[in-house]
């Protein structure tokens, strides 16, 4: 664990195998301009430690590895067939990885298709000293290390067994909204949500815009000196909003400068890559080019992701029927 002057301290887990997303470079860069922060990245990838910051530790092993230890921590065999599956496991790290995260004040997980900002900024001490959860999506998750906390996993809550998920192979968001957040609600546990803070991109649409709004005619984001930025133009001038990071969905993404300007200061993420930033958006025109939108890729995805829900939706009907008709059993 790095020193800590003042603040609480934290550090985030990441198991990730197999190669790491192609933009990984990027986001370490992020992370390292956060100091007071530690990442541990649990891999079987063959990492080049000089490359990363101070900041970011490596623990090299399989899957396989850890899959044995998670089971005999757990008492039971998980069905961990692939590493997505670990995602449903996130909010048992502080017991799984109880080794790993001894000493700090909080532990967390999040994903690696993100780029952060300055995360003390928005996530205060005295945030962190009132609430034993802070944030509500897998991107970024934060719990306080207590033996109490490291077990609210376990509370369960109606139609919600830890068990059940970890047990089944189909992926059940228990690190989101469909475990770790009903728990905390059916128990009354308060926890820190505020989606405001997060550039959250909608993958349903070619440019770049917030799941969260509002949302702009015109703008366009960016990373700069370690804080992430949406510029936009609100009718009358350009102005900026600043983000805790920016979640990509796992966009195919592409860096459009070489290796050895990574150590920029600044980059535009466009739809589909990272640009050099040399000077700031002033205008609608330089917004548009920097986040053009994809008519056609925006109706294919209106499609998709109407058939999507119509075919659920007619599934639940089904077993909706099925259960009135006795051939599926009430629960």
């Amino acid at each position: 664990m790095s020193s800590r002057a003042r603040h609480p301290s934290i550090v985030l887990i990441i198991p990730y195998f197999g190669p790491l997303p192609g933009y990984s470079n990027l986001f370490f860069r992020s992370c390292g301009k956060n100091p007071s922060i530690d990442w541990l990245l649990i891999t079987d990838q063959d990492i080049d430690k000089g490359r990363l910051p101070n900041n970011v530790s490596v623990k090299r092993t399989t899957f396989a590895a850890v899959r044995r230890t998670i089971n005999q921590i757990l008492g039971f065999q998980t069905a961990l067939s692939r590493p997505y599956k670990l995602c449903d496991l996130r909010p048992a790290y502080g017991e799984i990885f109880a080794a790993e995260v001894a000493g700090y004040e909080y532990w967390g997980y999040c994903d690696m298709d993100v780029l952060f900002g300055d995360i003390r900024k928005f996530i205060t001490d005295d945030i962190l000293r009132k609430y034993d959860k802070i944030l509500r999506h897998g991107h970024l998750t934060l719990y306080r290390n207590s033996e109490q906390v490291n077990q609210y996993f376990r509370l369960g809550a109606p139609g919600v067994d830890f068990r059940e998920v970890f047990t089944s192979s189909k992926p059940k968001q228990f690190d989101e909204f469909g475990g770790i957040n009903l728990i905390m609600e059916h128990h009354k546990l308060p926890y820190f949500e505020n989606d405001n803070y997060l550039a959250d991109i909608d993958r349903n649409h070619y440019d770049l815009r917030t799941v969260q709004p509002p949302n702009y005619a015109h703008q366009c984001f960016y990373w700069e000196g370690g804080k992430v930025f949406k510029a936009f133009h609100d009718g009358n001038a350009v102005c900026r909003q600043e983000y805790l990071y920016i979640h990509l969905q796992k966009r195919p993404m592409r860096q459009m400068f070489p290796a050895s300007a990574e150590e920029t200061e600044a980059w535009y993420v466009a739809p589909r890559e990272f640009l050099l930033k040399t000077t700031e958006p002033r205008t609608v025109s330089e917004m548009d080019r920097l986040n053009p939108r994809n008519s056609l890729f925006d109706a294919q995805r209106f499609v998709y992701h109407t058939l999507w829900h119509l075919r659920a939706r007619g599934i639940r009907k089904i077993v909706k029927l099925a259960k009135r008709a006795g051939v599926i059993p009430v629960t």
